[in-house]
């Protein structure tokens, strides 16, 4: 008995070790790059801030996350055996800040002395194409579609007015807000622009039409009246554009692949950059010094299960239970030296911000907090940021709207209009005041201004206290006011301008590690496992989920309310939409 146990154990022991060689063998080889190798990225559909960038890399071809582009550039630049990167411009959506987050990749790419080559397919089709045409831009030549176009035709921000019909339907907005920019309810409660939203709107669109110029003109090499006078000559045809030098080659994507396998005269191995991005089995397993990088990406919702159907282009959104837990978890994790909390968020619930901002406040305490802001960290979004020790942005996130919302409909006139009616029986002067079958009695509305107003005082108190700057001044540049991070960081809102990695180093030095000390990268929330991201119909949806307009995510998100059973709109929320 004792010696068939024994030789039960030592088979077991064989048949672990073998399986465990085949692994490790498998797994040398998927990650086995030949000399001479191009690196080769295709950027098609949303760009996210996270992928699924694991074992499995279970990646959409038709999204491309940040975290993964991020690090196969990071890792190609260094890498001896890759000798070039090509970038296949197909049909990507993505925010100027997203634009030029991927850019700065690029030319640190090129500053290891690498060759880079671009391809677009066309640079907007029946919509803008600034974004796109900026990235391509960034590569040493850059290859355009005979047929493609540029359609570099500036910037546009349009917004919804909704009181005309409202007043049609009989619904009654009543709504309330603190600072004169905050326009969030303005879709609600006006017919046209107010002078403050004008005025706003129009100085967001000044900064980011200045970098846009700005930026491409540097990478062509031409001067900003150039290209602002192309910009009034847009959309431009293939050949408009190789003459203005915006292009180098009108060439088809076959030719511009055959070119790029044998650039310089040599032959080249090309390297799908999700595959070469993709963690090895053995990553990490050393333990040491690491830093945790949490993802805020969505509207900012109280309660958990990150999966919102109407919110960001992968459906997720920033939920105060996985925030505040994944906060928890890396202050509590004795091997994480610091934190980056990533944040693209427009905002959403006060409630939920609060908590949010009260767990970076709980983890600041313990360690070194760095913001990196993305395409939007605003109103809720910039009051989670509040506590970090250091906020960086790149020039065009849209960040700030300080301010208050809030309010609720009055739908019993529309109810009336088709012959319904409604009545109640209530105990208690201010028991119907959030009923949305009733409007606001002068005693409550004023009350209700009262505590917006003590909402938002507490709001630029936190940003005072945050920042080191008088309350005088933090209501100077709050207001509810939208600001591009170029922007921004005259008024101190943020510290400085750049992207993950500008994080990452000052995440380290807060630390106090030295800048070349390698360490573990931690992503957190925590993601769901296949089984689970199946049976919960998140990987489904995080595939063919398309960009929600969010002109009219103010009305989709009164909906959503409606049918969760509350009257009130989300108090914290920024709803600009610059066309790029």
């Amino acid at each position: 008995m004792i010696r068939r146990f024994f030789r039960w154990i030592i088979r077991t022991v064989i048949i672990v070790v073998v399986l465990f060689a085949i692994v490790a063998i498998s797994d040398y080889i998927s990650h086995r790059v030949q000399p001479n190798s191009v690196l080769a990225v295709e950027l098609n559909g949303p760009v996210v801030e996270r992928g699924g960038g694991g074992v499995l890399g279970l990646l959409s071809k038709t999204q491309t996350a940040l975290n993964v582009l991020r690090n196969a550039i990071d890792q190609g630049a260094k890498d001896p055996k890759i000798v070039g990167l090509e970038i296949k411009v197909i049909n990507p959506t993505m925010e100027l800040a997203q634009a030029q987050e991927i850019v700065a990749l690029i030319q640190s790419f090129k500053s290891h002395g690498k060759w880079t080559a671009a391809y677009i397919e066309t640079a907007g089709e029946s919509g803008l194409g600034n974004t796109p045409y900026i990235v391509a831009s960034a590569c040493d030549e850059v290859s355009l579609m005979p047929q493609g176009d540029l359609n570099l035709m500036g910037v546009q921000l349009r917004e919804l007015f909704t009181r005309g019909t409202l007043d049609w339907l009989g619904l009654t907005p009543n709504f309330a807000s603190a600072g004169k920019y905050k326009s969030a309810a303005n879709m609600f409660t006006e017919k046209d622009f107010t002078a403050a939203q004008k005025e706003e709107d129009e100085g967001l669109a000044g900064s980011l039409y200045d970098q846009i110029v700005a930026g491409i003109g540097a990478e062509r090499k031409l001067s900003p009246d150039a290209i602002k006078a192309l910009i009034d000559r847009a959309p431009l045809n293939a050949d408009v554009g190789l003459k203005a030098r915006l292009v180098d080659r009108l060439e088809y994507e076959d030719e511009f692949s055959e070119r790029v396998k044998n650039h310089g005269g040599s032959s080249h191995k090309v390297v799908d950059y999700t595959n070469y991005a993709r963690a090895s089995l053995f990553t990490n397993l050393s333990g040491g010094d690491q830093i945790a990088v949490i993802y805020g990406e969505g509207e900012i919702q109280r309660g958990g299960e990150g999966f919102d159907p109407f919110s960001t282009p992968d459906s997720t959104s920033m939920t105060s239970d996985d925030m505040t837990e994944a906060l928890k978890s890396a202050r509590e994790d004795d091997d994480v030296r610091a934190v980056i909390l990533r944040v693209n968020s427009p905002g959403g619930s006060m409630l939920a911000s609060e908590l949010i901002g009260r767990a970076v406040e709980l983890t600041a305490k313990k360690k070194p907090v760095v913001v990196s802001m993305s395409g939007y960290a605003a109103s809720g979004g910039y009051l989670v940021s509040i506590p970090a020790a250091k906020i960086i942005a790149e020039p065009g996130t849209i960040t700030g709207s300080i301010g208050v919302l809030g309010g609720k409909f009055n739908v019993s006139p529309a109810m009336q209009k088709i012959y319904a009616n409604t009545d109640a029986v209530s105990l208690g002067a201010n028991v119907g005041m959030f009923d949305m079958w009733t409007d606001f009695t002068p005693a409550q509305s004023q009350q209700f201004k009262d505590e917006i107003m003590r909402d938002y005082q507490h709001f630029l108190k936190l940003v005072a206290d945050g920042r080191h700057i008088t309350v005088e001044q933090a209501d100077a540049v709050a207001q509810g006011r939208v600001w591009t991070g170029e922007q921004a960081i005259k008024f101190k809102l943020v510290d400085s301008l750049g992207g993950l990695d500008d994080a990452m180093a000052a995440a380290k030095g807060l630390a106090r590690l030295a800048p070349d000390q390698p360490v573990g990268i931690i992503e957190l929330p925590a993601q769901p496992g296949l089984l689970q991201s199946l049976s919960g119909g998140k990987m489904v949806a995080s595939l063919t989920q398309r960009p929600t307009v969010r002109i009219v995510e103010p009305i989709i998100e009164l909906i959503h309310a409606a049918l969760s059973g509350h009257a009130m709109f989300s108090a914290a929320y920024c709803p600009v939409v610059p066309m790029l």
